[in-house]
């Protein structure tokens, strides 16, 4: 792996000299995506690149283990942070508007919450984390707690906001059709249509991203 690897980086590293680009030395990492630690040596213009157990990529934090229920947590707390962020200035306002607070919420609290849901495989836990945090805000936006008994059906009809587990389906949805559109050699649709060879690891096999296309939204 190390090997093949190394040459895939230099012809990298050779591509970007031609476009008049130089990579980073200090921020490239090198990260294995295994149960078991693995070592992977790679250099780049004789220096070792870095290999680290985790990397934030895009804003999403991915781990050596593909610990989902760690990663997802990361996204959850940043999106209960921003919503946090604005609950005295916007959701306790009291001369704004509940169509406004909507609007805010789809367009600064709920992408970072679902951010990468089109790739990722969906869980029960996953689904109920997304649901809490969610309602959170909900609530929040309402002025409401979970002493006043409303159901949570009942404050989404309100806002008018969809339940976040039908809508990452819908976009996970949107993303296979996007990359059934792609051609053949692309790596996304190679990911997507292959399927690992070899034998798993003992214990229940975790749960793939086609399974989550169709899958219903437990309740």
């Amino acid at each position: 792996m190390d090997r093949s690897l190394q040459t895939l980086l230099l012809k990298f590293d050779q591509m970007a000299e031609s476009l008049n680009m130089e990579i980073s030395l200090s921020k490239t990492k090198s990260l294995t995506i295994s149960r078991n630690n693995m070592k992977c040596e790679v250099k780049l213009k004789g220096t070792t690149i870095e290999q680290v157990p985790k990397f934030n990529y895009l804003g999403a934090e991915i781990s050596a283990k593909r610990d989902l229920k760690q990663e997802l947590r990361v996204q959850a707390t940043k999106a209960a942070r921003i919503s946090g962020c604005l609950y005295n200035t916007i959701w306790s306002n009291k001369y704004m508007s509940t169509e406004s607070k909507v609007r805010i919420y789809k367009t600064n609290v709920r992408p970072v919450l679902a951010y990468t849901s089109e790739t990722r495989a969906e869980t029960t836990y996953t689904q109920q984390l997304l649901r809490t945090t969610e309602m959170k805000t909900i609530r929040a936006i309402h002025r409401k707690t979970l002493r006043d008994k409303i159901r949570s059906d009942q404050l989404r009809h309100l806002s008018g906001i969809q339940d976040i587990i039908k809508w990452t389906n819908d976009r996970r949805r949107e993303w296979d059709v996007h990359v059934e559109r792609m051609e053949d050699n692309r790596l996304a649709k190679i990911a997507r249509d292959n399927r690992p060879q070899g034998v798993h690891s003992r214990g229940r096999p975790k749960k793939r991203w086609k399974e989550s296309l169709n899958i219903a939204p437990s309740p």
